[in-house]
């Protein structure tokens, strides 16, 4: 059976504000997060994760869930 959630690596743009007054500020900074993907509605789960080895564990466990509900069925 194929697996339903995927993890997808997401861009993530960090943009630094500055206060009134001040004139210089850091420039934005790339970075990169982790998002459950459903493969049946292309939607996501959850809030998206920092870690790609916890967004891969949480993964595996809505598979392995998903796959006893199917059983049970």
């Amino acid at each position: 059976m194929e697996d339903i959630f995927v993890v997808k690596r997401c861009k993530k743009i960090i943009i630094h504000g500055r206060r009134a007054g001040e004139y210089d500020h850091l420039p934005p900074d790339a970075a990169v997060w982790y998002r459950i993907a459903d493969t049946r509605t292309q939607g996501f789960i959850g809030d998206g994760y920092d870690s790609e080895e916890d967004a891969v564990r949480v993964c595996r466990q809505l598979n392995a869930q998903s796959q006893v509900t199917a059983r049970q069925s």
